[in-house]
């Protein structure tokens, strides 16, 4: 058993899994990658005016060149946002069957737009901190909310992806988070057990997912759309980036 050093605690695990977006990558910058690529599909498809319904509706909206990064897009995983999506297309006088074939084809066509790694930018230290975890012989894990051969795409070109031993997405699971689906799905694909893991996030939903999965601690950071105040109250400790993360 490997002790994993987090603030001012020291906790013996084997398993740590990550979520991604705000957790090891920038949020802001994949968020108004896939804003600016959704915003023009869809006014391709339908026009200005259901484009701006579609901004209002799924807060990427931008003011000032900036978004509502806890609105829908920058929190829903991709199914629940193409619901939101489609009723932009309804409101606007489609069929609601023609609504979410458009809002699918919309994102569809914004996907093929992007490139890897779709706006991902590895937050500051967190490459050598992953390798401190993954030399001192702890496992890795992604439990996100992107889509899988997204995530897997943006980790290969950030040049990290060997370092994780399971990666879960959407896809992969019948229930997205707080429901404890990925977690049991990585604790399956690794061998572990839920009390031998620990789940590093940035959001409540993240330690949420955690603790209904019953791993043994919650770690929260504060390098995405979480404050303090909002994580203490469901994590176990929360630091300020995963950059702190050790191994002793």
């Amino acid at each position: 058993m490997v002790k994993l050093l987090a603030g001012n605690k020291a906790i013996e695990c084997k398993l740590v899994i990550f979520d991604k977006d705000g957790t090891l990558v920038d949020y802001r910058q994949v968020d108004l990658e896939l804003a600016m690529a959704r915003r023009k599909s869809v006014e391709k498809l339908a026009g200005k005016d259901v484009a701006d319904f579609w901004a209002r509706a799924v807060g990427a909206e931008m003011k000032g060149g900036d978004m509502d990064y806890c609105g829908p897009l920058g929190t829903l995983p991709n199914c629940e946002e193409l619901i939101v999506a489609a009723t932009a297309f309804y409101l606007k006088g489609c069929s609601w069957d023609e609504a979410k074939e458009l809002a699918h084809k919309a994102y569809d066509d914004a996907d093929g737009l992007m490139k890897p790694p779709y706006g991902s930018v590895l937050l500051e230290d967190v490459p050598a901190a992953l390798r401190r975890l993954k030399n001192g012989g702890l496992k890795l894990a992604i439990a996100s909310t992107y889509a899988h051969k997204m995530t897997i795409d943006s980790l290969r070109k950030l040049r990290v992806l060997s370092l994780f031993d399971a990666l879960v997405g959407p896809e992969d699971v019948v229930n997205g988070k707080p429901a404890p689906d990925m977690v049991l799905e990585i604790l399956k694909e690794t061998k572990c057990k839920a009390c031998d893991t620990v789940m590093v996030g940035d959001s409540v939903s993240d330690m949420m997912m955690g603790k209904n999965a019953e791993v043994k601690t919650c770690v929260g950071v504060l390098t995405g759309i979480s404050q303090k105040k909002d994580l203490n109250e469901f994590a176990d400790v929360v630091i300020s980036s995963v950059a702190q993360l050790d191994v002793k």
